[in-house]
């Protein structure tokens, strides 16, 4: 047996040490004896990238050999084990902060309901005796369940009389006594489901899909992983709340339970008592099911375990009373008051505990037949207790924002109809104009912190003016806009990859909306000349309308990727110790050769912005990749992706959005250019003639069909020179576009020029301009952005001609576009495909930890996809000939693609949801604390990577308002306790 660097993993790690020192001698050596920093800096870059690519590439590749066939049944087995630890950690954490162990559970008894209630005996009992009905305790009702042939059992009971508490006991002990391998016990409210129109094994299995992401894998060609569990019988549904269903429901409802039903289905139903006798009457009885009620609890076992569960006091005589002893001394002479019929349920208990055993508060109050009349007024009054209560000993002011934020958050639960609170779903809480425009804003907000300071940079240093400014902002602004028509109209429902009516429909409606961008566009901008990409426009608005334009295709593209309009959390296809060790190291080169490349800029070698953000988005790229590789964010998903499977899904991401975004590119662009065309034909009109006529300095004339303007008056501009025997642009006044230098493209650079002497040439429409330079040769240069000098009746003059000419000089220009689009799609589909898969909700330690893991994959997927556009425009930059322009294009997609797959995200969705919140004072900016902390003190439950309220009471009472004592909804108002509170509690020791 060998050790040492024969072992797979040490020579993996030289391995990587070795690229390392070579990439960083590299760095080195390029940094001080490169000709031009600039180049330098992105070389070290591109290196980097393509060092951590092939060591992704490789390690794919190579894996760790194929793991030994599975057999269905064994995968199946090993789905339910994970199924098992993972609901057992839910629901013992919430046994712990139930306090059911402290210092013991209420024994809640049960026994047999009506018969009529329940199937005949002999189907319940399969020909074996029926025992004779007798009460029982909660510790008997697992091993009643499991004595019933058909595991089938119905519990019914009233609001808080101990169902929930039992379920969960009932799921524990089920578990402790689990095989591996066997039938998992899962917690399913049936508050959602529609009879009517779903059928049971089809909703359970979405349903467990949807909390436990994992079980959404397929298992075969047609079934998921969680119908699979359910058909094999490896799911034990505890269907909790039948009552919860819609009231003409009910009868359809047993008749579908029952007609999906087979002796590999075991199942239990709580309800309460009266909507299961509408269900018996309207519907059927549940087929071999018995059916238990709970019994209400005596005054005899509530006061114990008020008396147990309160803080000891001695009397004078050295006996050992609580608060509640004199209370309970008095309840027994009147056990027909409100109070002690209150008292008989498990809810009410917990919620007499937590009002009065754990705080200093004195139970005398509730004999107060004035101020507790009936069983209602009690029961309000403590649940309008219980939250102030559970927050007492963190100060008045803080337990008044916690009551004020806990009925802001139920009263969203409940206009959604629903108990479950996901942190991705908290957008909800937004205003629907901010819901619209949450991913604008965040895009816009991480493209502002990276292209305004350079802006700055360049006002400052005089090479951009306002002009300049404001047509960087009104593009960013333009995106917003984008953005917001994008998310609501080009992503699909669900996650799925969409099919090809999709992706027609989203062609025609791309289509559309480009055909109406462009044509105001045309109206608002001068095409007469000709188009380019990056040519001056006439004002902002056409600036606008462009940004609009890119960040809905920006939008397109995730939606054929499969992106959905309301996502999800998602985390990194790498799991286990070799794919986390690829992570860091590819992370570790990203960040290596962003730091020299922005190295470069910050200590003056390079004056270039672009090596500067090249050179931050690989340190922002190379940080996540660090993060996901060191921080394990829970535990590793159960079906980690096999070898070369993350590679499979990248290509064929690949091929299929490249389809898909070419025939949505160059049918949309198709369709703009046409468009545009058109407008700008149907605004020119009929010219004046200016032949032999002077303007304001011009001189026009007419030789040999060829339409001049001249002017002897000095021009000057900046000319930029593409390089390869390109036109050179020119550009009006002192300021330098944004692309005038790109690294890796030596001959592109910019000059400033002095005109002696300016004459437009226009044939048949095509405008060329003629600049007779101050100490140098004449050159011809690219017209249109000169077009402002002209008087305005000269651009219809100069630009007459055949509206044929004028489509051939614009089109072009615009099918181009529509490739590039084609080719930027499919890698953005390809990264997105290929490092998404479903963030493991059903063993995530919480919300915090799958929201953490969602905004790690987050960061790394836009970086990644900013990357690869960037390598991918690096040849349509570098291809000899202007092209229309589209080296522009290139430099100005691959950031704003990155930031859009970080605004598209989950947590970019949170995050915005999360700022307004706290900045309307609404909920607190540290959100998953205070989640955390009213988990922690049992107002809330955590359910997987989602929280719930301890009781749909309670929700229910903080939703629809304050209606219970004076002294709480004093406090949830103001912050401050009334002066009925108890001293201690006012001065914030109780």
């Amino acid at each position: 047996m060998r050790g040492g660097w024969h072992r797979a993993r040490a020579r993996r790690r030289l391995g990587f040490a070795a690229c390392g020192a070579a990439l960083a001698a590299l760095a080195g050596v390029l940094q001080f004896w490169w000709w031009n920093a600039a180049v330098a800096g992105v070389l070290i870059s591109a290196i980097g990238a393509f060092v951590s690519i092939v060591a992704l590439v490789a390690d794919i590749l190579r894996g760790d050999g194929d793991p030994p066939p599975r057999s269905a049944t064994e995968d199946r087995r090993r789905a339910a084990d994970a199924l098992a630890e993972a609901v057992r950690d839910q629901w013992a954490a919430e046994a712990r902060l139930r306090r059911l162990q402290d210092p013991m559970p209420i024994e809640v008894r049960w026994a047999q309901a009506d018969r009529r209630l329940a199937d005949h005996p002999e189907n319940i009992r399969r020909a074996q005796p029926l025992p004779a009905p007798r009460d029982a305790e909660t510790d008997d009702f697992t091993g009643s369940f499991a004595t019933l042939p058909g595991r089938r059992l119905v519990v019914l009971g009233g609001p808080g009389s101990g169902k929930s508490v039992l379920t969960m006991r009932f799921v524990l002990g089920r578990l402790a006594a689990r095989p591996p391998g066997g039938p998992v016990p899962v917690i399913v409210p049936l508050a959602g489901w529609d009879p009517r129109r779903t059928g049971l094994r089809a909703w359970l299995a979405d349903r467990l899909a949807d909390d436990y992401p994992p079980l959404a894998a397929a298992a075969d060609g047609r079934r998921t992983l969680a119908r699979a569990l359910l058909d094999a019988g490896l799911v034990l549904p505890v269907l909790d709340g039948f009552d919860e269903l819609p009231r003409p429901a009910y009868g359809e409802a047993v008749r579908r339970v029952n007609a999906e039903l087979d002796d590999d289905l075991p199942l239990l139903l709580t309800s309460r008592a009266e909507a299961w006798a509408t269900a018996v009457a309207e519907g059927d009885v549940l087929t071999a099911a018995e059916v238990v009620e709970l019994r209400p609890l005596d005054l005899a076992q509530a006061g114990a375990h008020l008396e147990r569960t309160a803080r000891p006091l001695h009397t004078a005589d050295g006996g050992r009373v609580t608060v509640w002893t004199p209370v309970l001394r008095e309840l027994d002479r009147r056990p027909e008051s409100a109070p002690a019929r209150a008292l008989t349920t498990p809810l009410m208990v917990a919620l007499a505990r937590a009002v009065y055993s754990d705080t200093s508060g004195n139970p005398a109050e509730l004999l107060d037949t004035k101020r507790f009349p009936t069983v209602a007024s009690v029961e309000e009054h403590l649940l309008g207790g219980f939250v102030p209560a559970a927050f007492a000993d963190s100060g008045p002011r803080a337990t008044g924002d916690a009551v004020r934020r806990l009925t802001l958050l139920a009263r969203a639960l409940q206009r959604r109809d629903t108990g479950r609170l996901a942190w991705w779903e908290l957008e909800s809480l937004l205003p629907r104009a901010l819901r619209v425009y949450a991913p604008g804003l965040l895009a816009l907000a991480v493209l502002s912190a990276l292209v305004l300071p350079l802006m700055a940079v360049r006002v400052v240093s005089g090479t951009a003016g306002a002009q300049d400014v404001l047509s960087v902002c009104a593009t960013l602004f333009g995106q917003t806009l984008g953005f917001a028509f994008g998310a609501s109209w080009l992503l699909p429902t669900d996650g799925d990859l969409p099919g090809k009516r999709f992706v027609l429909r989203q062609t025609l409606l791309t289509a559309a909306v480009s055909a109406a961008l462009w044509a105001a566009f045309a109206y608002t901008d001068d095409l007469r000349f000709g188009f380019r990409y990056g040519t001056v426009t006439d004002g902002w608005v056409p600036d606008l309308l462009g940004g609009c334009l890119f960040s809905l295709l920006f939008t397109l593209f995730f939606g054929i990727a499969g992106l959905p309009r309301r996502p999800v959390p998602l985390s990194l296809p790498w799991s286990g110790t070799a794919g986390r060790a690829v992570a860091r190291a590819c992370g570790a080169a990203l960040l290596l050769g962003g730091a020299c490349a922005a190295g470069t800029v910050l200590f003056g070698r390079s004056r270039d912005p672009w090596t500067a953000l090249i050179g931050t988005t690989c340190m922002g790229v190379g940080t996540a990749l660090l993060v996901s590789g060191t921080h394990q964010a829970g535990q590793d998903g159960a079906h980690a992706p096999r070898v070369g499977r993350v590679l499979r899904r990248f290509a064929a991401g690949v091929v299929r959005g490249t389809a898909a975004a070419l025939l949505i590119g160059v049918t949309a662009c198709t369709a703009a250019g046409v468009t545009a065309v058109g407008v700008t034909e149907l605004k020119s009109g009929t010219p004046a003639e200016l032949s032999g006529r002077r303007i304001d300095g011009w001189r026009f004339a007419v030789r040999n069909g060829v339409r001049t303007a001249t002017s002897t008056r000095p021009l000057r501009g900046m000319l930029l020179i593409p390089g390869d025997g390109a036109r050179p642009i020119a550009y009006p006044g002192r300021g330098e576009p944004p692309d005038c230098t790109i690294p890796l493209l030596h001959g592109r650079k910019c000059r400033p020029f002095t005109s002696q002497k300016t004459v437009f040439e226009a044939e048949e429409g095509v405008v060329v301009v003629r600049l007779a330079l101050a100490g140098g040769p004449g050159t011809v240069a690219y017209a249109a952005n000169l077009r402002s000098e002209l008087p305005r009746q000269a651009r219809g003059w100069l630009t007459q001609g055949p509206a044929l000419g004028l489509l051939i000089r614009c089109l072009p220009p615009f099918a181009a576009g529509g490739v590039l689009i084609g080719l930027v799609g499919g890698c953005v589909c390809g990264v997105y495909r290929a490092l998404s898969v479903p963030s493991d909700l059903m063993r995530a330690t919480g919300p915090g930890s799958s929201l953490r893991t969602d905004r790690t994959a987050s960061f790394t997927r836009g970086g990644v996809v900013a990357l690869l556009v960037a390598l991918v425009c690096v040849p349509v930059m570098a291809l000899p000939g202007d092209w229309g322009g589209l080296s522009h294009v290139g430099t100005q997609l691959w950031l704003p693609l990155g930031a859009a797959a970080l605004a598209l995200s989950a947590w970019g969705r949170f995050t915005v949801a999360r700022i307004w919140l706290a900045a309307t004072g609404r909920l607190p900016w540290r959100l998953m604390t205070f989640l955390e902390e009213a988990h922690r003190r049992g107002v809330l439950r955590r359910s997987g990577a989602s929280f719930e309220f301890r009781h749909l009471r309670l929700q229910s009472h903080l939703a629809n308002g304050w209606s219970g004592d004076d002294r709480f909804r004093a406090v949830a108002r103001t912050g401050s306790p009334s002066d009925t509170w108890p001293r201690e509690v006012r001065d914030g020791h109780g």
